[in-house]
């Protein structure tokens, strides 16, 4: 099992460059699944169906959402092992097959959780997604109270929590103003499968940053 003292060292200055080069350890994995789940959405959009609180929509959410929990899981399970070493697509699957069920509930209930903070008003959805930037890589991890190792590891690295948070809405601003413009002049499957490839190599940089500073205080298992 890695220790404190070594898994302090896995980045320096900055969080986001680190990620940016410790990524492509699992490039095999995440690239081919970032062009599959971008394919899987842009095909779900095909039907043409409006966001409104119909029985098609939410079937197609929740098929979406679904695709979505598992390629979180081989994402979070591949960026989890590329933060500290080399990655084992062996691992990655074992790590999948046990978790993308207990992620998919809890990814559900985020949602959930989430929607109903932006329809009160936007800041506390906002907010919900600030302070759990750790709860489903906890998930994938195999921790048995993932909320508490959320918040041990932002009491523990508040600092460089607070600076991620602050440059991932950076990013975040950037990806919606990108999705927005490419919406705008390709719209349909080929606009959805492209705006998915883009938010799928921007998603796998920013969760190997935060699996970077979550194995800085939950350090690898050995079980």
């Amino acid at each position: 099992m890695s220790t404190p003292e070594a898994t302090h060292r896995l980045y320096r200055v900055s969080v986001l460059a680190t990620a940016l080069i410790r990524m492509w350890r699992g490039w095999l994995i995440w690239i081919p699944l970032v062009v599959v789940n971008a394919l899987a959405q842009g095909l779900l959009v095909l039907p043409g169906v409006l966001p409104y609180l119909t029985v098609t929509f939410l079937v197609l959410a929740l098929i979406s959402l679904t695709v979505l929990a598992l390629a979180f899981a081989i994402v979070a399970a591949t960026m989890l092992q590329a933060s500290h070493g080399p990655v084992s697509v062996h691992q990655v699957l074992a790590i999948t097959r046990r978790r993308w069920l207990p992620l998919l509930a809890w990814s559900l209930a985020l949602v959930l959780v989430v929607t109903l903070g932006l329809a009160l008003y936007v800041l506390p959805g906002l907010l919900v997604l600030a302070i759990t930037p750790y709860l489903l890589l906890a998930v994938v991890d195999g921790q048995r109270r993932p909320l508490a190792v959320n918040f041990q590891v932002i009491r523990a690295r508040w600092g460089r929590w607070l600076i991620t948070v602050i440059a991932v809405a950076v990013v975040a601003l950037v990806v919606w103003l990108l999705s927005v413009v490419t919406g705008f002049f390709i719209a349909g499957f080929g606009g959805a499968v492209i705006g998915w490839l883009g938010l799928g190599l921007v998603s796998s940089w920013l969760i190997c940053a935060w699996a970077l500073v979550y194995r800085t205080v939950v350090p690898r298992s050995a079980r």
